[in-house]
């Protein structure tokens, strides 16, 4: 152990660890700005975290080590004069128009400019921003106006991703970020899960916005527009509103849709019911016919992605059940305006979503129906609660109220696809009732619970011993392929989620603070709602949902047969 003195008091500190590490250990706060628990990059250091060392002046807390008998001040005035003076540059290359921003509420950089008074010495404010703006993507939008160059987007892309889609390019005597030759990401091997935008601190990365799709179509008075949430939504809201963490809000945002005008609410955990309906029956198809194996989920679309640009052998091995977002979106505009009496040209249909590769999703050109959209518009998270807060609408105070019955009723096993292995054990509640013709008591698969990369199981059907696994985070999938385990042995089934804990962490999700994130597992803490969810609901089966039977009796018929694996169903293609 090594002895210091940080800010006149005596500590003890362990070897090996950095400056700012110990002042985490004491509680002693020093200001950051690139640094990202878990994605420190040590590529451009912003120099925020500035501290004075005695006989060695001031340094950067991050990458200094603690030695023994080290005196450090993190608060003197060369150091507070060091960090005023830092900002002072950053604001010189950054559009300082807070007003405007969509992050204006919680941005780390306004953060500082408050606490240390400082002021731009040159303001950037360019009349013209479309040579900085990249708009060509259908799921991100890169703003260099904003962009601080610290490097947090490129880290984190590399850690949970490991496809380093984004990076640092040279170009002439700038440094800017983008993709590889700056092509569009959607043209790249990027995965659009959006974890870049959730690590940047400011607003140099945002979701390409569908709020101005949804309020033309709610103006339009030709226009029968449906609003239906994905699980996760429900417990992360919540946060952007001064709620705390793990808060159920699901009838809040049930009420708030219903004020914002939308003439349907029903709910997407319907549509995850809908797609473990095709998805269990695959799998029972797939065991019957011996395979082919491994079959894989194609919830994610990131994941889809993943696959496409790394792995296309593999396509023909991901479940052709559309996700849960498409399938519904086929429903609503096929079933629903037959029960309803309604032109389906004439209903426009938006989901929530907590996932930025979403909005590709539903644009791909294929997602569609004699010549009808599946999905027209899709919001994020934090896109929903700014159309609240516009709206002035007092989320926090609302009272609950109900979905709409007719698509919006749901299973325990339709609300737990928010985290990873929710899918799975979804899909084996049914696929295991439907191999052996019964309807068991034992509900849950918690061996594929919980936030280990790489999850393996053996589960039993109708008498016979299948093997499957749980992949969390796309760099997990990378580890896995690159493992052998494919070849060591035979696989039945396979759940991928690009995003590390599942959609309750996806690209569209709330910010959270860098401090928070050290204090707060987000990924546990949200995906404990859902699990909540299902302990308490009735119905804890998707092929038990009283609504979903109704439509498959009415309309599509058997699960994976005839108008159902027709229009239900979608085989991506190298």
């Amino acid at each position: 152990m090594n002895t210091v003195i940080i800010n006149g008091i005596e500590v003890q500190a362990a070897e090996n660890i950095t400056i700012l590490k110990l002042a985490k250990d004491n509680n002693v706060d020093i200001s950051t700005l690139c640094f990202l628990n878990n994605c420190n990059n040590n590529v451009n250091k912003c120099e925020i975290c500035t501290v004075e060392v005695e006989g060695k002046g001031l340094v950067t807390a991050c990458d200094t080590y603690v030695e023994d008998g080290m005196v450090i001040n993190t608060n003197s005035e060369a150091v507070n004069e060091k960090i005023k003076s830092r900002i002072s540059e950053l604001l010189d290359m950054h559009e300082f128009k807070c007003g405007p921003c969509n992050r204006r509420e919680n941005c780390e950089l306004f953060k500082l400019v408050i606490k240390y008074k400082a002021r731009a010495s040159k303001p950037f404010l360019p009349k013209d921003k479309s040579e900085y703006v990249d708009l060509r993507s259908k799921s991100l939008t890169v703003d260099r106006t904003k962009c601080l160059l610290c490097g947090r987007c490129v880290n984190a892309c590399k850690i949970n991703t490991e496809t380093r889609a984004i990076k640092f390019i040279n170009k002439g005597d700038k440094t800017i970020i983008g993709s590889e030759d700056e092509k569009c990401f959607d043209d790249t091997n990027c995965l659009l899960c959006g974890q870049c935008i959730l690590a940047c601190p400011v607003a140099a990365l945002t979701e390409k916005l569908h709020i101005d799709r949804v309020k033309n179509a709610l103006n339009d008075p030709e226009k029968h527009v449906i609003v239906a949430m994905a699980p996760s939504v429900r417990a992360s809201i919540g946060e952007l509103f001064n709620m705390g963490f793990g808060v159920d809000v699901t009838g809040k945002i049930y009420t708030a849709l219903r004020q914002l005008g939308f003439d349907k609410i029903f709910d997407i955990n319907f549509g995850a019911d809908m797609t473990i309906m095709e998805e269990a029956t695959e799998l029972v198809q797939r065991i019957k016919n011996n395979g082919p194996f491994p079959m894989f989920t194609s919830c994610c679309p990131g994941w889809v992605r993943q696959a496409e640009n790394y792995y296309p052998e593999l396509l023909g091995n991901l479940s052709s059940a559309k996700s849960p977002q498409q399938i519904f979106g086929v429903a609503s505009k096929t079933y629903y305006p037959a029960i309803a009496g309604l032109d389906p040209k004439n209903v426009v249909t938006v989901t929530v979503m907590p996932c930025t590769s979403k909005k590709f999703e539903a644009d791909r050109p294929q997602m569609e129906n004699d010549g009808i959209r599946d999905i027209d518009a899709v919001i994020t998270t934090r896109e929903l609660a700014k159309m609240i807060k516009d709206a002035k609408i007092p989320f926090a105070k609302l009272e609950d109220s109900e979905v709409d019955p007719a698509m919006g009723e749901y299973s325990g096993a339709g609300a737990i696809f928010g985290a990873t292995g929710g899918v799975m054990e979804a899909a084996l509640r049914s696929a295991k009732d439907f191999a052996e013709g019964a309807e068991l008591e034992n509900v849950e698969y918690k061996q594929v619970r919980g936030l280990d990369g790489i999850k393996e199981a053996e589960v039993e059907l109708a008498g016979e011993k299948y093997s499957v696994a749980v992949i969390n985070g796309a760099s997990n999938l990378f580890k896995f392929m690159e493992s052998g385990k494919m070849k060591e042995k035979q696989y039945h089934f396979i759940e991928v989620m690009a995003c590390h804990g599942g959609c309750v962490n996806g690209g569209g999700q709330p910010h959270v603070n860098p401090k928070d994130l050290e204090k707060v597992d987000i990924k546990k803490v949200r995906a404990s709602v859902l699990y909540n969810q299902d302990a308490h609901l009735t119905k804890r089966k998707s092929h038990t949902n009283t609504a979903l039977l109704k439509m498959y009796k009415d309309y599509f018929g058997k699960p994976g047969e005839g108008l159902a694996h027709e229009i239900l169903h979608f085989k991506y293609k190298k």
